[in-house]
């Protein structure tokens, strides 16, 4: 609409005027005598830029209230709002697709760093002048994109109804997830623009003070959205995980990293004036990483390797042009004044606290460097030839070190004092090191093999120990003091709920029959059918025993009229130590042919239909198909009383299409048993086989039975999984707190 993009014009234009009335500001003091220099403080000096800036701000504003009221009214000629509702979405849902999209992502964004610039232009101080010139242009460029990418434009005609909200978006969890985490993108920007000042002002020593509760404060907001998104992921999507190592969640990961190590280096610089240069360099490569993150998952470079990434809005070029240039300006005034920048050099023969932390940045740092690496693998190969991206395991395998050493670290940490060991260290390590033994002794005994693994594991508790004493002993003399032990017993939990619940985890997928109680995982499943909704988000039903406990699970399965594909949301139910997780995968109506069955078949598994035993012995790879197709076979050993028959059915893949090629064993029975692969699952090394004629002079005229293909899991220590991070963040949080307080804010 005209009045949307007339109030983002308008901003542009207040962030540029401020901008140079800010500049114009700043130049004004040098230019006259010192004794003249009082005449002129900053109320005077930048009356004009900050006017300008809150005008912008209320541009801003209005324009985000003014989608927000296109939302509600179900101004459908608004090509945003058409995109992203309908008629039929609830009130909150329909606040949450203001963020469901691109276009209005970037004004949430925007309006966050709008509304945080007030709060950093009231605070600043000698700050303030080139903070905010670095800011104006921050928000100036979103503008830009704003009205390449309007949120306003609309249609010739009217539609009479939306197209929808995305009914994996239709959560409870959309309404605060994105959010918080471009909160956390906005005040990534802060650090930089006070680091970049002090630069220019080259005041190298007085940056700190004000930069480090924005620090604080990413921390906590990226962090939050991470996990709140981890959370969002293992409740809703159906897959059974919390992390994927999706491109679009580690683009969020390693700024929050880098965030991390940035704040080690601080308070190694408060402390000892040390890694003055570095900390420089970490506030200006966060910010960076943030465009990056956004080009990555705004521009659809990502788009054949992530579910979460966005189509290309024709912006690519702006994006790339603002990260160059910030990152070269930025660089290059880093490395100009590099050479003033005095440091105190680290004792690293020393086992102190400073250099603790200067280890635990290295391993923050190199988690996410490789993190980046794996992450950028598409744009990095398709430089090379055909883009490709790493394997999920390659993120494992080399973070797992990381995880090793960080635990180490944090473990020691808590005992050892500035300048100097702690005292009596050894002896204060004794129960940690005894709580790490115990563990690792533990998971091996519970069929923990792999000694990296088991490490990890140690480590882990060695953390939770140490800092849990540590936590006790802080908290005599209040809860201000247990900030680092409280965020690091955090670590320690969420590292052991890690490792538990992806190790000893225990995953079947099986199908249910109808009103057919089926035992899996110590449960007993029955299938009671489905429950239609009005809004199409149909209920299965399913009865599940635990011993004397009964429980209704009521997962969900639909098409979803948005994008035409099936929907899968699990049921979860909680339990103290571990959770049963139950997701359906399909539901179908068996076939009436005589004797058809359905079965789950791991790799040397064997299963009796009849008097036919069925054994899968292996796969076979590389068949090809008239048409073209790549086909896996599975390689069956079918034995009855007197024979035994080897049997290889075909699935075919081309492209999106699957083709079939069934086996049939040669027998001279009218009625011969025959046996389609209808699916692989390879996580599991297993196949679903559909069995037809299995069962001679069934009655033809049977009616088709209803079936249920679901994955069920056990999932251990995800209560202590989610507790760490709750204890991770709420240790930032108090940190948070005692830094405003210290301020006077």
């Amino acid at each position: 609409m005209l009045t949307g993009q007339l109030l983002i014009v308008l901003a542009l234009a207040s962030a540029i005027a401020s901008a140079y009335f800010y500049l114009r500001g700043e130049r004004l003091p040098a230019s006259r005598k010192d004794k003249k220099k009082e005449k002129n403080p900053p109320e005077n000096r930048f009356g004009m830029a900050r006017n300008l800036y809150y005008f912008m701000t209320l541009m801003v504003s209005a324009a985000s209230l003014y989608l927000f009221y296109l939302f509600i009214t179900h101004q459908f000629q608004v090509s945003y709002v058409y995109r992203y509702s309908s008629s039929d979405l609830p009130f909150g849902l329909l606040l949450s697709a203001f963020w469901a999209g691109q276009e209005g992502s970037f004004l949430l964004w925007a309006l966050f760093i709008a509304l945080s610039g007030i709060f950093f232009m009231k605070t600043a101080r000698q700050f303030e002048g080139y903070g905010m010139i670095f800011l104006n242009i921050v928000q100036a460029f979103f503008l830009v994109l704003l009205i390449k990418a309007s949120p306003f434009a609309t249609f010739a005609q009217t539609p009479p109804d939306g197209a929808g909200l995305n009914p994996l978006l239709q959560n409870f969890w959309m309404i605060i997830h994105p959010p918080i985490l471009f909160l956390g993108y906005a005040t990534a920007t802060f650090p930089m623009i006070i680091a970049l000042a002090a630069l220019v002002r080259r005041e190298y020593d007085q940056w700190i003070p004000q930069a480090f509760p924005w620090i604080l404060i990413t921390s906590v907001t990226l962090g939050a959205g991470i996990i709140i998104g981890a959370f969002w992921a293992y409740e809703v999507l159906g897959w059974g995980g919390y992390w994927g190592w999706d491109p679009v969640e580690n683009s969020s990961l390693i700024p929050w990293l880098t965030t991390l190590a940035l704040l080690h280096g601080v308070l190694v610089e408060r402390k000892n004036n040390q890694l003055k240069r570095t900390n420089f360099l970490l506030a200006i490569l966060t910010f960076i990483l943030v465009i990056y993150a956004t080009f990555l998952t705004r521009s659809g470079v990502l788009s054949d390797f992530s579910v979460h990434s966005f189509q290309d809005l024709g912006i690519n070029s702006y994006l790339i042009i603002f990260l160059v240039a910030a990152s070269a300006f930025s660089l290059v005034l880093f490395l100009k004044r590099s050479q003033e920048i005095g440091s105190v050099p680290l004792k690293m023969s020393l086992i102190n606290r400073e250099s603790i932390l200067l280890y635990s940045m290295v391993v923050l740092l190199g988690s996410a460097i490789f993190t980046f690496f794996g992450t950028s693998s598409p744009i990095i190969t398709g430089f090379l030839g055909k883009s490709s991206q790493v394997h999920i395991s390659y993120y494992n395998k080399v973070n797992l070190p990381f995880g090793i050493i960080m635990g180490l670290l944090l473990g020691i940490a808590p005992f050892i004092k500035w300048n100097k060991a702690g005292e009596d260290i050894l002896k204060n390590l004794i129960l940690p090191g005894l709580t790490s033994l115990a563990s690792m002794f533990i998971a091996y005994s519970f069929g923990l093999y792999d000694p990296l693994l088991i490490l990890f594991t140690g480590m882990a508790a060695f953390t939770f120990a140490s800092n849990f004493i540590m936590f006790i002993r802080q908290l005599k003399g209040g809860w201000q003091n247990t900030a680092a032990p409280l965020t690091h017993v955090g670590v320690g939990l969420l590292l052991v709920g890690i490792v538990i619940s992806g190790q000893f985890e225990q995953r079947e997928m099986i199908n249910l029959t109808s009103n057919q109680p089926v035992t899996v995982l110590d449960h007993e499943l029955t299938y009671e059918g489905m429950s239609p909704r009005a809004n199409g988000k149909n209920i299965i039903n399913i009865q599940v025993k635990d011993g004397n406990q009964i429980y209704q699970a009521r997962p969900r399965l639909y098409l979803s009229e948005y994008n035409r594909s099936m929907m899968h949301e699990p049921h979860v139910i909680r339990g103290i130590w571990q959770d049963f997780y139950v997701s359906p995968l399909e539901r179908r109506s068996v076939s009436n042919m005589p004797g058809s069955h359905t079965l789950i078949l791991k790799k040397g598994e064997k299963k009796q239909i009849g008097d036919y035993e069925i054994l899968f012995t292996d796969y076979r790879m590389g068949d090809h198909s008239e048409k073209g197709g790549f086909g896996v076979g599975a390689n069956l050993e079918v034995s009855t009383a007197d024979q035994k028959f080897n049997i290889t059915p075909v699935l075919y893949f081309k492209g999106q299409k699957r083709e079939y090629q069934p086996a049939t064993l040669p027998l001279e029975s009218p009625t011969r048993p025959t046996f389609i692969l209808s699916r692989l699952n390879a996580d599991q090394r297993s196949i679903e086989l559909t069995v037809q004629n299995a069962h001679a002079g069934q009655n033809s005229n049977a009616r088709p039975a209803e079936q249920l293909t679901v994955e069920v899991s056990k999932k251990p220590f995800m209560n202590i999984l989610w507790l760490g991070t709750i204890l991770l963040i709420a240790g930032t949080v108090i940190s948070f707190s005692r830094s405003l307080t210290k301020r006077r804010i």
